[in-house]
């Protein structure tokens, strides 16, 4: 039993970590275009892989999540606009042009739905650690 409590709250971690960085366009921006950063993390290609690979959301969908009680059908319906988006989401170039990708309207779309799922989480979760780690930088 506590390990599925520590697995669903990491997991979560992870999970709300990852909307809020695709919801800030401003970290994106500094240090995706930083030529100096090494930090392999900060990368579209990082982004993408945090939040579908690391997460188990590869398949396309929560049911998973839901069913084994990561997430509530209200925080699925919070975010299901957003993660329809990034799914969808095809860079204008290569995956490692992050110039091209932060000035594709359609990168915009997605960081806007982060934003809003963020906007909608944020009502939805009384947690003081979860709600830093999805407003917080």
């Amino acid at each position: 039993m506590q390990d599925d409590q520590e697995r669903r709250r990491n997991w979560r971690a992870n999970w709300l970590s990852s909307i809020q960085e695709f919801a800030d366009d401003e970290t994106q921006r500094r240090s995706w275009l930083d030529h100096k950063n090494t930090n392999l993390h900060f990368s579209f290609v990082e982004y993408f892989s945090c939040y579908f690979d690391d997460l188990g959301l590869s398949d396309g969908d929560y049911d998973w999540a839901l069913n084994r009680g990561m997430v509530s059908a209200d925080e699925v319906e919070a975010v299901a606009a957003f993660h329809q988006a990034a799914d969808t989401y095809d860079s204008p170039s290569d995956e490692y042009n992050h110039k091209a990708i932060l000035a594709d309207p359609k990168w915009a779309e997605v960081v806007a739905a982060a934003k809003r799922a963020q906007s909608a989480l944020s009502r939805l979760i009384d947690d003081p650690k979860e709600r830093c780690l999805l407003l917080g930088p």
